[in-house]
């Protein structure tokens, strides 16, 4: 029978072929050997880093740079200096009724001058002492101005400067609070939450919630639920800073041999890994390779020098990493309760070689079914014969 023969051979040539490399193989990503032998190439884009109590240890007191680090959290200028465009109001008394601005009072008395805003130029005009510089002092160094320029004219003349409305020394508060908008500082200062607080407050759960500040030309962003429970977090706010509240749902994305594949979000303010996996329904029993459970991140280049010196893949300012678990090791659990996971990131866990094996077993299986199908067929043809 030509036609069996020739059928049974381009079968036999399929199996051959499968045989040939497990390569091609589907697969939901890298196996642990292929991760770590790339690690090793001199080219790797990642760095691999076995977890140990104390890579815990470090990734547990090396969070987010701090605010304070990188904004500072002193009151560099003070609100109380008048600036261009606010509204100031100038009162002056003289110690004679016959003093110009005594206002014919038989006890002397007072005049106030209409308010008026800071020039482009940061001056304000007053009567008989005439321009007056006020952009850039405070309303005490106003005030002895005046009085200075009035020495001569007026009699002991006395000057109260008061800023009605503060438009140089305010922030902006926007996103999710309640009322957005310019808020003014006083002379005491305010922190962050204090202007969050006078903008409404927020507007839903903070736990959704990240708190973006610009300053100049930089832009730093906190967690809501960081910023409230860490007061060293809650740093002194500058004129014309820019507070945003940004809605930031925190998620997770688990793929490979876990009994689901899937992206999480997270209400937790920290979510550790054993939480993450269980969330998922935990490793594919029949799948996963207790050795090879991954988590992708980006980490700052100077913290992975310490965890591992000398075997940095990158010379940037962050590096691709790939931490590594084995839960084979049954102190492997207890990591899992100490690894605290972050927003965005990914967790891998690879295949065991014996479900690539398995796998391999059912393609050629499935390869191999018609091949004795068609035997099964030819013998019973020859019966007939």
């Amino acid at each position: 029978m030509p036609f069996l023969t020739k059928f049974t051979s381009l079968s036999l040539a399929a199996i051959c072929l499968t045989t040939t490399s497990c390569t091609v193989m589907p697969s939901s990503g890298p196996s642990s050997g292929q991760i770590l032998q790339e690690a090793k190439d001199s080219y790797s884009p990642y760095t691999v880093i076995p977890v140990t109590p104390g890579i815990v240890s470090l990734l547990s007191t090396s969070l987010d740079t701090q605010l304070a680090e990188t904004l500072g959290n002193t009151r560099k200028r003070s609100s109380s200096i008048i600036g261009v465009g606010d509204t100031v109001v100038v009162s002056i008394w003289e110690a004679s009724p016959d003093g110009l601005f005594s206002g014919g009072s038989a006890r002397g008395g007072g005049t106030q001058i209409p308010e008026q805003p800071v020039s482009e130029s940061g001056t304000i005009s007053v009567p008989y002492a005439g321009t007056v510089q006020a952009a850039n002092r405070t309303p005490q160094q106003v005030k002895a101005a005046i009085e200075n320029a009035l020495a001569r004219i007026a009699i002991q003349p006395q000057v109260l400067v008061s800023v009605v409305k503060n438009v140089s020394n305010t922030v902006t508060v926007t996103g999710e609070v309640a009322s957005s908008g310019r808020i003014a500082l006083s002379p005491r200062g305010e922190k962050l939450l204090d202007v969050i607080a006078m903008a409404g407050g927020p507007r839903i759960e903070s736990h959704q919630l990240s708190v973006q500040i610009t300053r100049g030309r930089r832009t730093e962003t906190v967690p809501m639920e960081r910023l409230i429970s860490d007061p060293s977090e809650n740093i002194y706010v500058q004129s014309d800073d820019v507070i945003a509240l940004i809605r930031q749902p925190r998620s997770f994305t688990v793929f490979g041999a876990a009994t689901a594949n899937a992206s999480i979000q997270f209400d937790e303010s920290q979510l550790f890994l054993n939480q993450a996996l269980a969330k998922v329904g935990g490793l594919n029993d029949e799948r996963a390779n207790a050795r090879g459970v991954f988590i992708y991140r980006t980490e700052p280049t100077s913290l992975v020098q310490r965890m591992v010196p000398g075997k940095v893949a990158s010379s940037g300012a962050t590096t691709n990493v790939i931490y590594q678990i084995d839960l084979k090791d049954p102190n492997g659990f207890f990591l899992l309760k100490g690894f605290s996971l972050r927003n965005r990131d990914l967790i891998y866990i690879a295949n065991s070689s014996l479900a690539e094996v398995r796998k391999f077993a059912t393609l050629v299986s499935s390869t191999a079914a018609p091949v004795a199908q068609a035997a099964s067929v030819g013998s019973t043809l020859n019966n007939f014969k």
